[in-house]
């Protein structure tokens, strides 16, 4: 929990930071969105990304809530995804099978490779025995595949399932 009371008093800064009328929160507070953020499985530089999204979107006098910036997290992870070109967009599945091909559960392999895409802490702490073996294997595969965009890797995906 404590992990997340630091999270809440550094989303809660950088509101205090946006708009120079935000109350100073006591302890109470910080527990209380420490509470919301726990729930949300969103990371710490997700909902610090949430509090820049919603100063830069919201009206003049918006006041934050934790439901609010959690919404506007989600929103900015989303939006930062989006914007990934097909080239990326097309390692990040190419890593997320290697992942799934060693061991890890497809989940957890998505995360991963999303979060690392993004520029965000990854998900899995892969040793380096791991992670030499994840470098290996996607060399492997990116020199065995023609570049192809995104739609059609996963054409050929779900036609492999068949």
């Amino acid at each position: 929990m404590n992990e997340w009371i630091e999270t809440s008093a550094l989303v809660l800064a950088k509101c205090a930071a946006n708009d120079p009328w935000f109350p100073n929160p006591g302890e109470a507070l910080v527990k209380a969105w420490a509470e919301v953020f726990a729930g949300s499985h969103l990371s710490r530089e997700d909902l610090l990304a949430g509090v820049a999204r919603a100063y830069r979107i919201e009206d003049e006098g918006f006041r934050p809530l934790p439901a609010s910036i959690v919404k506007h997290a989600r929103a900015a992870y989303f939006e930062a995804l989006g914007a990934l070109d097909d080239e990326q967009r097309d390692q990040m599945l190419t890593m997320a099978y290697e992942l799934e091909d060693m061991g890890f559960p497809p989940p957890l392999a998505q995360k991963h490779v999303r979060r690392v895409a993004l520029g965000r802490s990854p998900a899995i702490d892969l040793s380096e025995q791991e992670r030499a073996e994840l470098f290996s294997r996607v060399q492997v595969r990116l020199a065995l595949q023609p570049r192809v965009g995104v739609a059609e890797a996963v054409e050929r995906m779900a036609a492999s399932k068949k």
